[in-house]
């Protein structure tokens, strides 16, 4: 099968469209996908943003979903995570 030249910059693209859709209650966030789109499209904000994803989160599951995806992001990245992360996450 022959695949785009530019897959990684299609995949990228789905990946931050994922983001800016509204998910349908009950739907569980994809943990890894959500942390790789955010680090490919926000870089060094990506940990920053999921934060504040979580507490804007319109449901404690969604929150705690959040939550992992800054944890992941903190382990991928190097950056310290808090300590509820490092617990939690």
């Amino acid at each position: 099968m022959l695949m785009p030249a530019n897959t990684d910059g299609a995949r990228q693209f789905w990946r931050f469209a994922m983001l800016q859709r509204e998910r349908p209650l009950g739907m569980r966030l994809g943990i890894e996908v959500e942390a790789d789109a955010l680090l490919s499209t926000s870089g060094m904000q990506a940990y920053s943003i999921a934060l504040k994803r979580a507490e804007e989160a319109s449901s404690d599951e969604m929150a705690r979903d959040w939550s992992v995806v800054a944890a992941t992001i903190a382990r991928r990245s190097g950056r310290r995570a808090s300590l509820l992360d490092a617990l939690f996450g």
